[in-house]
């Protein structure tokens, strides 16, 4: 049980993503939303009923082309699909990772900053029994161009 956590929770905390900040909208309009890039993570594990979990503050990066509502998370060998809503908020679709010994479903829910982001990410284990979740609160530092909230 406690590999399986331990490589859920690589896979949760491992997530790049690419592309670049600064990208402004039409000429003579207001900037377009633009969060692409490179993050610096630290990672705490804030809840957990599942026992023996390892977190890890992987390198991530987010794929997104400005003024996209849609957006890919990568971090570590983990890429989730995103959505941006109002406010720079954000929500990745469930994502589940399973093996022979081990099943979690990982969700991602946050916000954009200028410099970085926030998210809270939940893991729900199915397998091995009995069913829990955890939970690990992100900390992105942007590196490059800051994000363009506008």
């Amino acid at each position: 049980m406690t590999k399986g956590l331990t490589v859920a929770g690589a896979l949760i905390l491992s997530v790049s993503a690419c592309g670049g900040g600064g990208t402004t909208g039409p000429p003579g309009g207001p900037p377009a939303l633009s969060v692409g890039g490179d993050y610096t993570m630290v990672v705490e594990l804030t809840e957990n009923g599942c026992g023996a979990v390892t977190v890890l503050p992987l390198p991530t990066r987010v794929v997104h082309a400005a003024g996209a509502t849609q957006f890919q998370l990568i971090h570590g060998p983990g890429t989730y699909d995103g959505t941006l809503e109002a406010g720079a908020l954000f929500r990745t679709a469930p994502r589940t990772f399973a093996d022979a010994a081990s099943s979690q479903t990982v969700n991602i829910g946050g916000r954009f900053l200028t410099t970085g982001l926030e998210a809270v990410v939940t893991v729900d284990q199915t397998a091995p029994a009995p069913a829990c979740r955890y939970l690990v609160r992100w900390t992105g530092t942007k590196t490059g161009a800051p994000n363009v909230l506008p």
